[in-house]
């Protein structure tokens, strides 16, 4: 388990590095009003994901042990046809009856971009949930890592040797980083259909969508909760806001890379076995572990000076430092909610985390209208990071009445100390040169 996670977060540091680094081409070369486009549109992406995992999304990682691979893909593949079916009647439905309110949704002409770039995405993240569902971590890190280079590699290419100054041509180098992404996993993923067994795929879908339904309502309201200032944003301050709170936010968010590396892990090691003691136990190490490593990221990024980020960033987002102050609070709560999720959704008690995330929208609308409206994307900063927190003490409490868990069971103890120490020494031995 040592090694994947250590193999995940590599994938993962690696991830974050490239797309800071995309993230400072896409604000020098479009501005914060073109970057606001940029987030809107992925965030459209999201969205439509969210609703095609329901046949695709954590029951596909949860049941590829259980069930023929055959009867998971069929069936999910399905689904991503008819889930881009609803999204086009969507668009000309909005076109028609309500154009304003689509517009603040999706950027005027990016309509069927989103559509195209969903469909990618949906296939590529699907392959991606069997691999992890048949705990070919390393195949899954070697194959994120091919994609986010893909993704870089197109960037460069564009906006420093074509010289392309418009926001279409990132979506075009999403458009081949998705498509890598999608073709790639699924060549490793053939093996795994012979013999190709369909029968039985309707009874398969309805045991994934009856898993996936509460865990994909839990999704929706996660992703709400955290992305749902956007639109407030856009509608209050206009795209150069939520350009800028979109900067704040993936950088932050790229401290959650410890986090979601332990947490992958974490779920396709509960997910195939019954020991729910041996959950809890892990998802109290793992926690130590994400939160410790957390702060002191949050650290390096809040000490680095205010004249760095304006040299990385340019002008347009000067206020950078006070908006990660703001987030940091939220960035914590967050990688303890992830690994927290994981042991609910591992253990097969994905309402849990729907129940919890339900509570931090509802205080995300509450804080997040006012506090938007006054203090735009700082306000929207300090609004995440208290729905965050108030989230985290609730999955907490749940967890301590579940696993009868007392404080003394969350201090870092010599154990834990000894357990960072191999794993150190684990990363440094895989590091050096032979």
């Amino acid at each position: 388990m040592v090694n994947k996670i250590l193999g995940t977060t590599g994938s993962r540091v690696l991830n974050a590095a490239f797309n800071l680094l995309i993230l400072i081409v896409l604000t020098r070369e479009l501005g914060s009003s073109g970057f606001g486009i940029v987030s809107l549109i992925i965030l459209a992406v999201t969205f439509i994901q969210l609703f095609i995992d329901l046949l695709a999304g954590s029951g596909i990682i949860y049941y590829t042990s259980r069930k023929p691979l055959a009867q998971l893909l069929f069936p999910a593949y399905g689904w991503i046809v008819f889930s881009g079916a609803l999204y086009y009647l969507f668009v000309q439905c909005g076109n028609y009856f309500f154009p304003e309110l689509l517009v603040l949704l999706i950027p005027a002409g990016f309509e069927h971009h989103v559509l195209f770039l969903s469909l990618l995405n949906a296939l590529m993240l699907t392959h991606y949930n069997v691999l992890i569902g048949q705990t070919r971590i390393k195949t899954y890190n070697f194959i994120f890592v091919v994609q986010i280079t893909t993704l870089l590699i197109s960037v460069v290419i564009r906006y420093y040797f074509l010289h392309e100054e418009a926001v279409a041509s990132f979506v075009y180098c999403l458009y081949m980083a998705y498509g890598v992404g999608a073709g790639l996993s699924f060549v490793f993923l053939i093996p795994g259909l012979k013999p190709l067994k369909i029968q039985g795929w309707s009874q398969t879908s309805l045991a994934v969508l009856k898993y996936g339904f509460i865990s994909q309502v839990a999704n929706l309201l996660h992703i709400g909760n955290k992305r749902i200032s956007y639109y407030i944003l856009r509608y209050f301050g206009g795209l150069p806001a939520v350009g800028i709170y979109g900067v704040g936010v993936q950088l932050t968010e790229g401290l959650r890379l410890i986090g979601q590396s332990i947490s992958l892990v974490q779920f396709s090691s509960i997910a195939g076995q019954t020991d729910n003691k041996y959950a809890a136990r892990l998802t109290i190490q793992l926690m130590k572990l994400s939160v410790v490593i957390t702060i002191l990221a949050l650290i390096v990024l809040i000490v680095i000076p205010t004249d760095l980020y304006l040299f990385m960033f340019k002008k347009d987002f000067a206020d950078l430092k006070i908006l990660i102050i703001a987030l940091s609070p939220g960035v914590l709560a967050l990688s303890a909610n992830t690994i927290f999720s994981g042991y609910f959704a591992g253990t097969g008690k994905p309402s849990v985390s729907m129940k919890v995330n339900a509570i931090g929208f509802i205080i995300t609308l509450i804080t997040a209208i006012p506090f938007i409206a006054i203090h735009s994307y700082i306000g929207a900063a300090v609004a995440a990071s208290i729905s965050y927190s108030i989230t985290v003490l609730a999955q907490y409490l749940i967890f301590k009445k579940e696993t009868k868990t007392t404080l003394k069971d969350w201090l870092i103890s010599r154990n834990d100390l000894i357990e960072i120490k191999r794993m150190i020494s684990l990363l440094l031995k895989t590091n050096r040169p032979s």
